[in-house]
């Protein structure tokens, strides 16, 4: 170490200078390499890490933040569907709602000529349950009517409604008005199975009688 100190010594001034600038830089890229860098690479790998997990806490606490409106929308939601099912008659409820139905026709002051259900034409979950109709009577009878069907409970709509040419009977205007009269029902789980078997939405299904 003495012969390497008197060596470095007897150098010139600017070729010691080098040497030892050298040598200090050496030092630097090995405390570089062997400390600075890896502490450097674990702090970014931390800050990875801790915005991967500031990201998660956030969308937990969104998460949670929403819940009360998530439960509100699903009771909403509920309260719906439980409408649904009281303004669509099942299977078992038809035949009152038809006879209901063209009570309100008498009841009106029209003469019921023809009142004959027709073939369901079934959906994906429902089916509408179509009943042709023709009545005699006059305009504001049939007003009263029509009235009377859009306050009902159920779900009960008119449709190809056809009014023929006044009549003048007396001092009375009568005429003769025919169209469809239409309700729905929500399938059963076997029919909506065998329908997804069997046919496609839209078919018509099952048949009528006067």
């Amino acid at each position: 170490m003495n012969r390497f100190i008197e060596q470095f010594q007897k150098l010139p001034r600017s070729q010691r200078w080098l040497l030892s600038g050298l040598t200090y830089l050496c030092i630097l890229i090995a405390i570089w390499f062997s400390l600075i860098s890896p502490t450097l690479d674990d702090i970014d790998s931390g800050n990875a890490q801790k915005a991967d997990l500031v990201g998660k806490r956030d969308a937990v606490r969104a998460r949670a933040s929403n819940r009360a409106a998530f439960e509100a929308r699903l009771e909403d939601l509920a309260g719906k569907l439980k409408q649904a099912l009281k303004e669509l008659p099942n299977d078992r409820e038809i035949p009152g709602l038809l006879s209901e139905i063209d009570g309100l026709a008498r009841k009106s002051g029209l003469d019921v000529r023809k009142f004959q259900p027709l073939p369901e034409v079934v959906h994906e979950y429902y089916a509408e349950v179509p009943v042709q109709i023709v009545m005699d009577g006059g305009y504001h009878e049939v007003g009263i009517f029509f009235d009377r069907v859009s306050k009902m409970s159920r779900i009960v709509s008119v449709a190809d409604i056809d009014m023929g040419s006044p009549n003048l009977s007396g001092e009375e205007i009568s005429l003769t008005v025919s169209g469809k009269v239409v309700t729905y029902r929500f399938l059963s789980d076997d029919e909506i199975q065998q329908n997804g078997s069997r046919a496609k939405p839209g078919a018509p299904a099952g048949g009528g009688g006067e």
